[in-house]
């Protein structure tokens, strides 16, 4: 059996990433996954959270990180992400982010009183994740 497989991201406007890898992780709505060579069919929905890619023939400690904006994964012998954005722990705008999250964070504080389902809430609580998420993966991401 082989030890790496092809692996894709997708956006709506572009290819994102395709590559021989030897492993992916993702969030999903269980909490963080793995996938390698070999696993298990599947499709699962992923939340906001942290994209690490393994290489294949990289090092022991190389590892590609993004921040992902949520989406699905689709397991087979490839495996393929589809979401909305992503982008490189290179390519965050730390200004954007830090200010995007004191827009939510305010927002929230002024609405303390308002109803946690309401949709206007839960978009707050998404670009405030959001935010977070690319702040963590350009500090290296929450593994390291």
């Amino acid at each position: 059996m082989a030890n790496s497989f092809r692996l894709e991201v997708m956006t709506p406007s572009k290819l994102f990433y395709r590559g021989e890898v030897e492993l992916v992780i993702v969030t999903t709505l269980d909490g963080d996954e793995g996938y390698m060579a070999g696993h298990i069919w599947g499709c699962k929905l992923l939340e906001v959270g942290e994209l690490w890619i393994k290489e294949k023939d990289a090092g022991k400690d190389d590892w590609r990180v993004a921040a992902v904006a949520g989406g699905f994964i689709d397991a087979k012998d490839s495996v393929v992400i589809y979401t909305d954005a992503v982008e490189w722990s290179e390519d965050i705008d730390m200004e954007r982010v830090l200010s995007e999250k004191a827009k939510a964070e305010d927002w929230i504080a002024a609405h303390k009183d308002a109803d946690e389902q309401s949709e206007e809430m839960q978009n707050a609580k998404l670009i405030l994740a959001k935010a977070e998420t690319r702040s963590n993966v350009a500090e290296g991401g929450k593994r390291h």
